[in-house]
């Protein structure tokens, strides 16, 4: 079931959700979906989209080790997932790393 904080979450994330070139529809968004591996944001997009989710909140971006999930070697980057933004929210702290 979701909840209103993973609803607000999900429709924050909502406008980095882009199409697919082959097929033109969007992907549906779930906890599990990595913004850097599965939405295949870059550095800069993903950024964008967490600062907007922890303004939202009230919440600071700075404790989230971004090199983590967009390391020099991308084989290297751990999923930056949309349950891990919610859990966060939730939390009203940084809750990985």
């Amino acid at each position: 079931m979701v909840d209103e904080t993973q609803a607000r979450v999900m429709a924050l994330i909502e406008p980095w959700n882009g199409r697919s070139l082959l097929t033109f529809r969007k992907k549906t968004l779930t906890p599990d979906m990595s913004l850097n591996l599965d939405m295949k944001l870059d550095p800069e997009d993903a950024a964008e989209c967490l600062q907007n989710v922890f303004d939202a909140f009230g919440m600071d971006s700075d404790q989230v080790m971004f090199s983590l999930y967009y390391p020099k070697n991308p084989r290297e980057a751990i999923p930056l997932t949309i349950g891990m933004l919610i859990e966060s929210v939730r939390a009203r702290r940084w809750c990985y790393d």
